[in-house]
């Protein structure tokens, strides 16, 4: 009777042990998403206030104001999407000329359907090599991608990768004259909606997106990028596929470093990356752009390069 008196201690011991470590947890996740709710809530005040002064400043035509307020509801968008939820824009006015429109702004919980996909490379050295051996070759962009980043074409979806077959890859020229400029001047591609596809649904205006590249030297070190940007009908406004490489070149002749980003459902793509130089000499940024419009736009897709001019970097 001793024995099982004792098991039987042991018993009640162990089920309240259990009953403890389940409410103790049940505690941490509460608490986890009570926490959550609150850095969400809080995230979408923000966001609200950042909506609203950025319409008054479009209203009022004041764009450097209106950026101002994109880069901050951009970096709220951020925080939001690390949370799980995502952010709906929808247009409350028409485009005026080059003003940006309007926008509501509402928040929900990502869905794997309109989560944006995003992917961002950084080729290895045997990439850097095959791309040396690829620069000035007669391929199509799918079969630069085939090539040097695979796994990009996995998942994409079959008629954007169809698509990028179908395009010749551009290989910009890095011959300009040396100026000094780290900075190369933005420029913008856009697309039209015919007037007998429009509908309260799809956009009555043109799209534009605007690219650039960039360094920043300090020897050894060279940071440098390239981007590109949704800016009208506003700067949240999704296109199916964006993509961009962005490539270091040393003396005009040889790809020193190269980073790649591309994203589905997305408004803006940017390739960055740091490079330590081994050798001073001239270097530049050269930036291949392309992406594709929602269905109905002409042109149907885009395809530019933007490109720093050298500087001379060194100790």
């Amino acid at each position: 009777m001793k024995k099982r008196g004792k098991a039987v201690v042991v018993v009640i011991m162990v089920l309240l042990a259990s009953m403890t470590f389940t409410s103790v947890v049940g505690m941490k996740e509460h608490s986890i998403d009570a926490g959550k709710n609150y850095e969400v809530n809080k995230l979408s005040k923000c966001l609200e206030d950042a909506v609203i002064a950025y319409n008054e400043a479009v209203t009022e035509g004041r764009l450097k104001d209106a950026w101002g307020y994109v880069e901050k509801i951009d970096q709220i968008i951020t925080e939001l999407e690390a949370l799980g939820m995502e952010v709906e824009f929808t247009m409350t006015s028409e485009n005026q000329g080059m003003l940006p429109a309007t926008v509501s702004a509402s928040v929900r919980p990502a869905t794997e359907q309109n989560r944006p996909r995003r992917r961002s490379i950084s080729a290895s050295e045997e990439q850097l090599e095959m791309i040396n051996l690829l620069v000035g070759q007669n391929i199509t962009i799918g079969e630069f991608m085939e090539k040097v980043f695979p796994e990009v074409l996995e998942d994409m979806p079959e008629e954007i990768a169809k698509n990028l077959y179908a395009t010749e890859m551009i290989w910009p020229s890095s011959s300009e004259p040396l100026k000094g400029e780290n900075q190369s001047q933005a420029v913008v591609t856009k697309a039209f909606k015919p007037a007998s596809e429009r509908t309260e649904v799809q956009p009555k205006f043109i799209i534009l997106v605007i690219h650039a590249s960039y360094m920043d030297p300090e020897w050894p070190n060279i940071d440098f990028g390239s981007w590109s940007r949704v800016v009208l009908p506003h700067p949240w406004y999704r296109l199916p596929y964006m993509a961009v490489s962005s490539s270091l070149w040393y003396e005009g002749n040889e790809i020193v470093d190269i980073e790649f980003e591309d994203g589905e459902n997305a408004y803006k793509v940017e390739a960055s990356g740091s490079y330590s130089a081994k050798k001073a000499g001239n270097y530049s940024v050269i930036g291949v752009h392309w992406g594709e419009y929602p269905p109905g736009y002409y042109p149907p897709a885009y395809l530019y390069t933007t490109q720093t001019d050298e500087v001379y970097v060194g100790p």
